[in-house]
């Protein structure tokens, strides 16, 4: 069962940080205003992951929370194969968006992108395989701190990309866009040439959806 977001009433009040009100939004006008960068905000800002090749006929976007179990069940159990099938032979781009649905996955975000572009997939893939040892801990910064400088991230690095505004606002937006833009309200979801998809696609799904879609003469490999 997918984790959907008819919680964001409650994670209205878990939230404690300032921008918790947008992930309450009533439909209607977007009344969140992100933190401008500051001089000091870590570099590079958080953005959209694109794994396979730009001209790939199949575009992907998997909106996923770094504490969601069916999203760890996905990186962890299916999308190794999708990767080999379909995104090494150049028949889909995969782009991972942020949804995260609380505090704690937004800071787990925030660790990941603080890695930098090199460090993205090692990262994640740690964070889901080991999700059950840092989710629901009361210390889930401790172990995320950790994890991120034994990634080579220094930790002052790793305080400044969880704490400074300017660094996890654009990590909201991503789950504002999807929200607003492919009417995202549950984690894991896929939106495949245009068309959303919730919660976990078996490999077998998957390639069910992405089949028809690829051009006549291509098939996935194996």
């Amino acid at each position: 069962m997918s984790h959907v977001t008819t919680r964001r009433a409650a994670l209205s009040v878990a939230f404690s940080f300032p921008a918790a009100a947008a992930f309450a939004q009533a439909p209607g006008p977007q009344a969140f205003e992100p933190t401008a960068p500051g001089p000091d905000t870590p570099r590079p800002l958080p953005g959209e992951r694109i794994i396979g090749r730009a001209d790939a006929p199949v575009a992907v976007i998997e909106y996923h929370s770094l504490t969601c179990g069916n999203c760890a069940n996905f990186h962890t159990t299916i999308f190794p194969r999708i990767r080999t099938a379909f995104i090494e032979p150049g028949l889909v781009r995969f782009v991972m968006r942020d949804f995260p649905l609380d505090r704690v996955a937004l800071e787990a975000a925030a660790m990941v992108h603080c890695g930098g572009p090199e460090r993205y997939e090692a990262l994640i893939s740690t964070l889901y395989t080991n999700k059950e040892s840092w989710a629901h801990s009361p210390d889930a910064r401790t172990w995320l701190r950790r994890t991120g400088t034994l990634a080579g991230i220094p930790a002052a690095r790793i305080d400044a990309c969880m704490t400074d505004r300017g660094f996890t606002d654009p990590i909201i937006l991503m789950r504002l866009q999807g929200e607003r833009e492919s009417g995202v309200n549950a984690t894991p979801s896929f939106v495949i040439n245009g068309q959303l998809h919730r919660g976990v696609q078996s490999f077998e799904r998957f390639s069910a959806l992405v089949r028809p879609l690829l051009p006549p003469g291509t098939a996935p490999r194996g």
